[in-house]
């Protein structure tokens, strides 16, 4: 069933709520680079896992609810395995050295951004998801990737 709409511009609430949950990912990363007061580095680093596997774990959910607009078919299937995978990656990824950890946040983000992109090229959401998600999942991506990299050089 394809997703109908008119506007192309991201609602307000979608953009501000989204822009406010990716803020703390930048704080966390800047904790890595910096000695701020208030956040170690090695809080910093676990707390930036956790906020990506939740991060994850979301945009799992928003394969689940583009299911629930399905019918039962190998579609609904894939898109229910994909959202419970994103979920299990996040977790995955807690559990894992803080190197291995974060890549598995950044390719599972990537991947879940990919596919939404996907699904509002094929009209299953709408134009402005699109958009919201190229900008959100960089607003992450980008700071665990700078996480990544001061892990790696250090």
């Amino acid at each position: 069933m394809p997703y109908i709409e008119k506007p192309r511009s991201i609602p307000c609430a979608s953009f501000a709520l989204g822009l406010s949950c990716a803020l703390p990912c930048v704080l966390l990363a800047i904790s890595q680079w910096t000695v701020l007061p208030f956040l170690s580095a090695e809080l910093g680093l676990r707390a930036a896992a956790a906020f990506g596997a939740v991060t994850l774990s979301f945009a799992g959910g928003i394969r689940w609810g583009l299911a629930m607009k399905c019918e039962p078919d190998a579609r609904h299937s894939s898109e229910l395995v994909a959202g419970v995978l994103a979920a299990l990656a996040g977790w995955s990824a807690l559990l894992l050295s803080p190197p291995l950890g974060l890549i598995l946040l950044i390719a599972g983000l990537l991947l879940q951004a990919l596919w939404d992109i996907l699904s509002v090229e094929q009209g299953r959401l709408p134009q402005w998801f699109g958009d919201l998600r190229m900008l959100l999942t960089m607003g992450v991506v980008l700071p665990l990737f700078s996480m990544l990299g001061k892990l790696v050089v250090s």
